[in-house]
């Protein structure tokens, strides 16, 4: 997780599309500024899931929920989802608990990434151009 704690917020932004393309969602990214509370949208089996991430040191607050509800109706996504690399403050789990919001936590981005962590990494230095090393390139190392 230290690598995604050091990740500014498009970079957390690209990390998350990956997760979610590895997990099998065709993943959409949304422009840099103006986007209505939208960092991604995501799609499976037909279902539209608008995704805020909050890549942040401390807790996250009410108005990451409240942008993910704005995103949801603006842009008619069927369910909204807030992703952080931290925790959610106790309103903001009652807000996203009565407005349908799902959180996922430090807690469950973690248990993702141990769900997917090598599919992660490859991809990930894959489309940055980083060669993810093989049986072939380290044995003829050796």
């Amino acid at each position: 997780m230290y690598h995604v704690d050091a990740m500014d917020g498009y970079g957390f932004e690209k990390f998350l599309a990956e997760l979610f393309q590895t997990a099998g969602f065709e993943v959409e990214g949304t422009k840099l500024s103006g986007d209505q509370g939208a960092d991604l949208f995501v799609t499976r089996l037909g279902k539209k899931i608008v995704i805020q991430a909050k890549n942040y040191s401390g807790n996250v607050g009410n108005a990451a929920v409240q942008e993910a509800i704005a995103a949801k109706s603006f842009y008619s996504c069927d369910e909204a989802m807030v992703v952080t690399n931290s925790y959610f403050t106790r309103s903001a789990l009652e807000l996203a608990n009565t407005a349908g919001v799902r959180l996922v936590s430090r807690r469950e981005l973690q248990a993702y990434l141990d769900d997917y962590n090598q599919q992660i990494i490859e991809r990930f230095r894959a489309s940055d151009g980083v060669d993810a090393p093989t049986k072939e390139s380290a044995s003829s190392a050796s």
